[in-house]
C-alpha cells in the first residue's frame, strides 16, 4: 500500500493553491467595474452600474450619507439592482444598475454594490448636484480610447474636482464589435481607477454616441448597431439622444450625429427640448461630428448635415455653446449665427483628442476659428448664474485656452 503521508512542503503548496483558487474565484464573481450615470435628476438621483462575470440574477446597492466601511448591515438604505445578461460576448457578463432615488442635492453618499453570495465592491462615494444656483463644474471631451494619454488626461480632469464628465463619443474605440469586449473592460478599468476626485468621489459620466461605438450591421434595432453603448450606458435614456438639467442654470442635450439616428430625425425633438429650457441661462449640446470642423473638410457630409438640420435651431433658441469632437484637435470658434460670425451666436468648442493622437490643423485659421491646435486636451467648464468660464487643459495640466461669458 502506498503511503498517504505528504511532506510539509507539499501540504503548504496544496493549501496555497486552494487559497489562491478561492480568492481568484471570488474576484472573478464579485463586481469588476463600477461607474456612475444619470437617468433622472442629477440633484436627487444616481445610477450605480457594475458588472459581474457569469449570469447573476440578483444584485443590490447599500448606501448611506455616512461611511459604513463596507459593512453591509450598517447602511441605512438598500436598493435592488436591475440585472441584464449581455448576450454575444465570448464570456458571460451581467450588467447591473442600482437606481438611487430621493437623494438630497449637493450631498455626499457612500455605497457598496454586489450580492451576498459573491461579495461586494469596496466602499465608494459620490456627490449629487447642487440645486440652489451654486456654481457647477464639469469636464468634457471625446475620442478617448485606452491610451496612456487618456489615463493622464483623466487624472488631470479628476484633479479639478468636477461634478461630472460629458463624453462626446468614440469612448473606448471598440467599434461595436463583440470580440472587442476587453477594450471596453480596459476603458472601464481606467475610468474607475482614475476619474476620482481628490476627496475620493467617483465622477459620473454622461455619454454621447460616436462612430466608434457602432458596427457595420444594418439593423432596425439600435442595440444591435451599438451593443456596448446600449448595454453600458443605455440607462441614460432609451435612445441615443437625450437631455439633462443640472440645477437651475445648466441644461445639456446629448445628440447623435447620424450614427444610429439621422440628424433630420432629431430636429423636432431638439426644438421642443430647447423650447422647454428657454428660461435656463446656459444651454449646451454635446455630440460627436462637428458642425464646424477643425481638421476635416468643412463640406464633409456629416458636418454639412449638422449645419443644415441643427444650426438653424441652435440659432433660433440662442444655444449657449456646443461641444464637438471627432477631429482630434483643440478648437474654439467665434460666436456663430446664420453661418456667420455674430456676437449673439453660439460658440463651438472642440474637437476631441481626450486620449487619441491629435491631428493636423490648417496653416491659417478658418474663418470661424479663434484657436485651432494639434494637442491633447479636454475642456473644464464652470457654470454660474452670472456667467461661464471655459478652460482647455492638456495632459500635463497646462491651460491652453480660456474664454469667459457673462
Amino acid at each position: 500500500m502506498l503511503c498517504q503521508y505528504r511532506p510539509v512542503w507539499a501540504r503548504f503548496i496544496l493549501m496555497a493553491a486552494v487559497t489562491y483558487f478561492a480568492i481568484a474565484t471570488a474576484a472573478w464573481a464579485a463586481p469588476r467595474h463600477v461607474y456612475l450615470t444619470y437617468s433622472g435628476d442629477p440633484a436627487t438621483t444616481m445610477d450605480v452600474n457594475f458588472h459581474t462575470d457569469g449570469i447573476q440574477d440578483k444584485a443590490e446597492v447599500f448606501w448611506d450619507t455616512e461611511s459604513r466601511d463596507g459593512k453591509r448591515r450598517r447602511y441605512a438604505h438598500q436598493t435592488d439592482a436591475s440585472s441584464t445578461v449581455f448576450d454575444g460576448l465570448r464570456v458571460e457578463r451581467t450588467v447591473h444598475t442600482g437606481s438611487l432615488t430621493d437623494l438630497k442635492p449637493n450631498k455626499t453618499y457612500y455605497f457598496i454594490a454586489g450580492n451576498r453570495k459573491e461579495g461586494y465592491c469596496e466602499e465608494r462615494s459620490f456627490r449629487t448636484i447642487p440645486n440652489d444656483g451654486a456654481s457647477i463644474r464639469f469636464v468634457t471631451g471625446g475620442d478617448m480610447g485606452v491610451t496612456k494619454a487618456a489615463i493622464r488626461l483623466m487624472k488631470e480632469a479628476a484633479k479639478l474636482d468636477p461634478y461630472f464628465c460629458a463624453i462626446g463619443g468614440d469612448i473606448a474605440y471598440a467599434n461595436g464589435e463583440f470580440y472587442a469586449y476587453r477594450t471596453w473592460d480596459a476603458w472601464l478599468r481606467n475610468w474607475e481607477n482614475n476619474m476620482v476626485t481628490p476627496s475620493g468621489h467617483m465622477i459620473p459620466v454622461v455619454a454621447a454616441i460616436g462612430n466608434h461605438e457602432t458596427n457595420d450591421i444594418e439593423s432596425p434595432d439600435p442595440a444591435t448597431m451599438a451593443p456596448f453603448f446600449y448595454a453600458y450606458f443605455g440607462q441614460q435614456a432609451n435612445r441615443t439622444y437625450f437631455d439633462m438639467q443640472f440645477g437651475p442654470n445648466l441644461a445639456i442635450l446629448a445628440l447623435d450625429t447620424g450614427h444610429v439616428v439621422s440628424h433630420a430625425d432629431q430636429t423636432d425633438w431638439i426644438s421642443q427640448t430647447l423650447a422647454k429650457y428657454k428660461d435656463i441661462p446656459h444651454r449646451y449640446a454635446i455630440y460627436h461630428v462637428p458642425l464646424y470642423p477643425s481638421h476635416r473638410d468643412f463640406e464633409g457630409d456629416y458636418s454639412a448635415r449638422g449645419r443644415k438640420h441643427w444650426a438653424p435651431i441652435f440659432d433660433e433658441y440662442a444655444l449657449t455653446g456646443s461641444f464637438e469632437n471627432h477631429d482630434h484637435v483643440l478648437k474654439r470658434t467665434h460666436p456663430i449665427k446664420g453661418n456667420k460670425v455674430d456676437p449673439t451666436g453660439t460658440v463651438y468648442f472642440g474637437d476631441g483628442s481626450f486620449g487619441r493622437d491629435p491631428r493636423t490643423v490648417d496653416d491659417e485659421r478658418r474663418w470661424y476659428e479663434v484657436i485651432a491646435k494639434s494637442v491633447f486636451h479636454f475642456w473644464v467648464v464652470d457654470v454660474a448664474s452670472d456667467g461661464v468660464q471655459y478652460s482647455a487643459i492638456d495632459h500635463t495640466g497646462a491651460v491652453l485656452d480660456t474664454y469667459e461669458t457673462k
